[in-house]
């Protein structure tokens, strides 16, 4: 992990939807990168996309990021590792998801080469 924020290692015990896991029973939303609602088009594909890569039972890493640690909802924002790959990254690479651009000014991850590929730019 980067920064100084919370370091997460733990257990996916849920896939809420493309962009929020529970990892030990504690929300994690993708920081940076956000799927449709499971009730737009694509939603349940974003789910089963996430899924797919790291599924319930994966042992995974949670970067929180630095500039967001109020979180959002509850849910802490962090880039989540999974089975050797960067979730956040594979979602906005894949067609189930996109950059949230707004967050760009205000995430640590983003002059990160997956953030500014998807669309962060300064």
């Amino acid at each position: 992990c980067s920064g100084v924020a919370k370091c997460i290692t733990g257990i996916v015990t849920r896939v809420i939807d493309g962009d929020t896991i529970k990892v030990d029973g504690q929300s994690i939303r993708f920081a940076l990168s956000s799927a449709p609602e499971l009730n737009e088009i694509n939603g349940p594909e974003s789910r089963v996309f996430i899924e797919n890569l790291c599924p319930v039972g994966s042992k995974v890493t949670v970067d929180e990021d630095d500039m967001q640690t109020d979180g959002s909802y509850g849910r802490i924002i962090g880039v989540i590792y999974c089975n050797g790959v960067n979730l956040n990254e594979e979602l906005v690479d894949s067609e189930f998801g996109v950059i949230s651009s707004k967050f760009c000014n205000m995430s640590e991850f983003a002059d990160s080469i997956w953030a500014r590929n998807n669309g962060c730019r300064f």
